[in-house]
């Protein structure tokens, strides 16, 4: 090999002599590892965080959405009941998936997507439709958040409610929510992730905003 080439070959890839030493040892990449393992151990614990009150974001972004369309048919009905006093939660349903239906209105559990649970509720007094119960669930943290409005001081109501309408109150009030209001709660897991749940059972809280909404 002429010396020019020679020099420009050995200046390129060595000599040959010292291949053996220009890798990495056993140790080395052991070494790397632990460093990306440890790296991954706190990395991971924040990033499901992160994704966590993302998916719970949604789900309270979709929550307050659905409570504003929700509002504003009250208002023009003055109940949440689509024909006023003595309406049902089945035509309340189907008023409001014809004014928003992005979402998915439905009086049964909810489990993913933009499925609402609703269950509008008589507050003070037998079928007055003054109040309304919704639910949506994040699939991801696995998290049912409650929105309860309250249009009218509650009142425990024993008597003269039938199926499907829903007494807020049939045996007492819950201390946590007794005034006219928006009220707030949340609950582990796609089971009773429904409206009807939160309204029906007993010793459910509530808190007055998403930050302080309690586990039930």
């Amino acid at each position: 090999m002429p010396e020019r080439g020679r020099q420009a070959h050995t200046a390129e890839f060595g000599d040959g002599e010292t291949l053996d030493g220009e890798g990495f040892t056993l140790v080395e990449i052991m070494v790397v590892l632990l460093i990306i393992a440890i790296l991954l151990a706190i990395a991971l614990p924040t990033f499901l965080g992160v994704t966590g009150t993302a998916s719970d974001r949604a789900s309270q972004s979709n929550l307050t959405n659905a409570l504003t369309e929700a509002k504003a048919f009250f208002q023009n009905a003055n109940s949440y009941y689509t024909a006023g006093p003595g309406g049902s939660s089945a035509t309340t349903q189907g008023a409001l998936k014809a004014a928003a239906p992005e979402f998915t209105w439905q009086a049964g559990a909810c489990s993913a997507g933009n499925c609402i649970s609703v269950q509008p509720l008589d507050v003070s007094q037998n079928n007055d439709g003054q109040g309304i119960a919704i639910a949506a669930y994040g699939a991801n943290p696995g998290m049912c958040w409650y929105a309860l409005d309250l249009e009218a001081a509650p009142v425990v109501l024993n008597s003269g409610e039938t199926a499907p309408n829903v007494a807020y109150a049939p045996a007492s009030v819950p201390a946590s929510a007794s005034t006219a209001g928006v009220f707030y709660a949340r609950k582990a897991g796609s089971a009773n992730c429904q409206a009807s749940y939160a309204v029906t059972h007993a010793g459910f809280t509530w808190g007055t905003s998403y930050a302080n909404a309690p586990l039930n």
